[in-house]
Formats: C-alpha cells, sequence, structure tokens
C-alpha cells in the first residue's frame, strides 16, 4: 500500500500498486463549537436513560535526559505513561496501562504544517445502556519531535494482567526535496468503489496485517531467514467443521500471532494438496506443519436471572456464552502422513472483554505504533472493547501530544484501518458482534493449542 498526504486537497489517496486501484479518504471535518458539538453521550430520551461514568487517561510525559545521535541528529530518549482513572458508574471497569519509550529528534520545519482535526464522536448505538464520557490529560512539558524508535507495552484486560509489547524503529532517513509530481494519483489507477476493491485481502476475509504487510501463505510476504536455534512452524488456515460461519483465514493470523515468544516462531501456510504443503513448507525453513479444526461451537443466550444481576451490578447488559471445541496434529516436515503431537483443546466464555479483545488484537502489534496505533485501535477493533483509546487518535494537531507521539505522517494508514473497521463491520457477510465473541474464545483455544504444541516438543527434545 502507498498512501499520499495531500495537505492542500485536506485529503489523503491509498493506492495499492498490485491492483492499481487508489481511494480517497478526506480529512475528518472539524467540529464547529459555535454551530454545535459532538454528540453528548448522556443526551438521551428519557424513555431511554443511559448509565455510565468518566473515565480519564492521564499522559505522564517525562525526558530521561539521555542523548544519542541517530541518523546524524541528536535524538531525545522520552518515557510516557498512560493510565486509565475511573469516575461514578463507569461501564468498562477493566483496567489499563501503556507505557511508550520512544527516541526522538528534530527534523527541519518547512514552514507548512499538515494538520488533521480530529473527528467528532461517533453517537453512540441507540440499544447502548451504558455509555462512559472519556477525557484526557497530559502532565509534563517536554520537548517531542519525529519518533524514530519506540517501544510500546500495553498491560490490561479483564484479568488486568494481559500485557502486549511491540516496537518499532525507523531504519533510513533521509532529509531531501520531493519532485510535486509523486504525489499525483498516476493516471493508470482507477477508483476503487469501496474498501473491499481496493484490498481485495479483507473482503476474502483477511487480517488487517495480510492486507498491509502480506502473507506468506499467498506469495505477498517474504519470510526472514530462520535464526539458529529457532523452531519455526508453518500454519495451515483452520478447517471449520462447526456450523457457526467464522473467517478462518483471519483465524489462521491469529493463531499465528500465539507463537511469539521464546525459541518458537510461525508463519502462515497454505497449499491444494500434502505434497504442496509439504514443499511450501520446505521452502519457508518450516520444521513442522500445524493443522486445526474446529469442530464444534456452542452459543446459548445469557439467563435472565444471571443478565438482571450482572447488569443491577454495574456489569452492562448481559452477553452470550460460547464453547469451542478443537483438534490439532502436528507434524514434522517431510512426513506429512503420521502426525507428531495431537490432541484436543476447548475453551468456553460467559462474555467477550478487553482482555480477549487484547489477545485477538495481538496479531496486529506490529502495527501499534507505526500506523499511529491509537487510532487503529480505535477504529479497527473498537468494537471489541477498545474505543477508549479514542481521544489519544483525535489529538492529531501540530504540537499535539499525539501528534508527536504517533507520527503524523501515519495518519494516511491510520485512517484506513479506521475505514476498515467500518467495513468489516457493515458491509453484508461480515462478523456480527456474536460472532466477534466467538473469535475471542476460539483465539483463548488456540492459546492452549500453541503451549501444548510448544511443551510436548520441548519434552519430546524437539
Amino acid at each position: 500500500m502507498v498512501s499520499l498526504d495531500q495537505c492542500d486537497l485536506r485529503r489523503t489517496v491509498m493506492l495499492n500498486p498490485a491492483s492499481k486501484r487508489y481511494r480517497v479518504q478526506p480529512y475528518p471535518a472539524p467540529v464547529d463549537s459555535a454551530a454545535g458539538h459532538a454528540p453528548d453521550a448522556f443526551a438521551t430520551p428519557p424513555s431511554a436513560p443511559r448509565r455510565g461514568g468518566v473515565i480519564t487517561l492521564t499522559n505522564t510525559l517525562s525526558d530521561t535526559l539521555e542523548r544519542q545521535m541517530l541518523f546524524g541528529l541528536e535524538a531525545r530518549h522520552i518515557h510516557t505513561v498512560v493510565t486509565k482513572q475511573t469516575a461514578g458508574e463507569v461501564c468498562d471497569k477493566s483496567p489499563l496501562r501503556v507505557e511508550i519509550d520512544t527516541w526522538y529528534v528534530d527534523l527541519p520545519s518547512t514552514g507548512a504544517g499538515c494538520s488533521h482535526p480530529p473527528a467528532p464522536e461517533p453517537e453512540p448505538a441507540a440499544d447502548a445502556t451504558c455509555q462512559d464520557r472519556v477525557e484526557t490529560r497530559v502532565v509534563g512539558d517536554v520537548v517531542l519531535g519525529f519518533p524514530v524508535k519506540a517501544m510500546t507495552t500495553t498491560t490490561g484486560g479483564d484479568d488486568a494482567e494481559t500485557t502486549a509489547t511491540t516496537s518499532v524503529e525507523v531504519t533510513a532517513l533521509e532529509i531531501t526535496r520531493l519532485d510535486a509530481a509523486i504525489f499525483d494519483i498516476p493516471a493508470d489507477f482507477q477508483e476503487a468503489r469501496s474498501p473491499a476493491e481496493l484490498v481485495p485481502a479483507l473482503a476474502s476475509g483477511g487480517s488487517l496485517a495480510d492486507a498491509l504487510l502480506g502473507s506468506t501463505a499467498d506469495g505477498t510476504s517474504t519470510a526472514a531467514p530462520k535464526k539458529p536455534g529457532v523452531t519455526r512452524i508453518g500454519v495451515l488456515e483452520p478447517l471449520n467443521r462447526s456450523e457457526r460461519a467464522l473467517p478462518t483465514r483471519l483465524l489462521r493470523t491469529t493463531l499465528v500471532g500465539k507463537f511469539t515468544g521464546g525459541s518458537y516462531e510461525a508463519l502462515a501456510l497454505a497449499g491444494s494438496s500434502a505434497p504442496d504443503i509439504d514443499a511450501e513448507a520446505a521452502r519457508l525453513q518450516c520444521d513442522y506443519i500445524l493443522v486445526t479444526e474446529l469442530t464444534e461451537v456452542k452459543s446459548s443466550k445469557a439467563g435472565k436471572l444471571g443478565g438482571l444481576m450482572k447488569m443491577a451490578s454495574g456489569g452492562g447488559p448481559p452477553k452470550d456464552s460460547h464453547e469451542v471445541k478443537m483438534q490439532y496434529r502436528l507434524f514434522a516436515t517431510g512426513a506429512p502422513t503420521s502426525p507428531r503431537i495431537a490432541g484436543e483443546a476447548r475453551a468456553s466464555s460467559g462474555g467477550f472483554g478487553v482482555g480477549s479483545a487484547l489477545r485477538l488484537a495481538a496479531f496486529a502489534g506490529q502495527m501499534y505504533v507505526g500506523m499511529g496505533g491509537m487510532g487503529l485501535m480505535r477504529g479497527g477493533f473498537g468494537g471489541f472493547g477498545m474505543g477508549l483509546m479514542g481521544p489519544l487518535a483525535g489529538m492529531a494537531g501540530p504540537g499535539s501530544m499525539a501528534g508527536a507521539l504517533f507520527d503524523p505522517r501515519t495518519t494516511a494508514l491510520s485512517s484506513m484501518a479506521m475505514s476498515m473497521g467500518g467495513f468489516m463491520t457493515g458491509m453484508p457477510g461480515a462478523p456480527d458482534p456474536s460472532t466477534a465473541e466467538v473469535i475471542g474464545v476460539v483465539s483463548e483455544a488456540f492459546e492452549a493449542v500453541a503451549k501444548a504444541s510448544e511443551d510436548k516438543l520441548e519434552k519430546a527434545g524437539r
């Protein structure tokens, strides 16, 4: 994907060189305080009262006073901590803490800014019975700049222990002047009528990571040489034998993300036959091939008594409960006839919360900062309980905290991620909220599959 940020025209153009398609994303219109303001989440008709409290995100910035030379420029080391506090009868009681270690440099000023006004907050859903108001505050007077290295650690979730760590680093930086013609849309490109037409990978059930970074399964991404001592596992698209329709390509990406620690790693794998799969695994230097099969998915509505008690205790509306069963087999590459490891995994859930959302979103972690991360989480996964990150995404003006923490030039990709979030939930056949809950439970089962596979390989000496 290529993004053209056309500040003078107040728009971003996304281009797909492979399909020679482009799509225009206008900058959001600023909210006119004189004419009106963003919809008030608490201004609801008396017949449909909504509960809710106030969530305050405090962003504490501190200069470590460490300096180093990067790309011939002096870089400053800034530490940022985002904490969440609640007041009143809040709907979202889950804890959240984000720590960001970033190195910033100063780039020559062109005298012209590229301001992206924050988009107005969307109106709450008509059936929402609980809606929090999110406020932000910044503590610390530090000089930021252009980020060249960043390490982000997010801790939160229902159990307050779900942690995701991501890193982004600029590998090349050149200060030069560009020909204005490179910002023109190529004459042989055609405008895409929808995000699906621009990014076919999403329309066919792939993940945002597949669409933007490519996939080793379809050849749009290449695998780095395997490091010594690392066991590489090729993950096939899960077989869905259940009666529930699920996005299996997205599930494969989720399962790949479970093998990210220690001496194990995984790649997406595909093939039309056993010999083809085995040959592809050998080409990608995979030691093993993982086959998973969803055998059963059961869903049941929340009981009336339990649901009423949950709402009375401030837990929000009741959610369906789901049970998932799956079988898995691990084959050694070159020996596709008899599995080295086989087993069954189960997972169940009475509800889907932020903890499950973080685990579900882990596969996109590498884009968390590099794509204007807060905007991605807000738009791409807002339906999975990450909506509280929205205010950070909104502060994108020159000199603002978010505009400096996250490179404003990545707003184009962030905008596309947000539009894809709406595309994924709004298009015919897209996953409904109940399916999103099931995906969260499947993700839990995948965690068990990955852990069991690693443990059994360790015992067998790999």
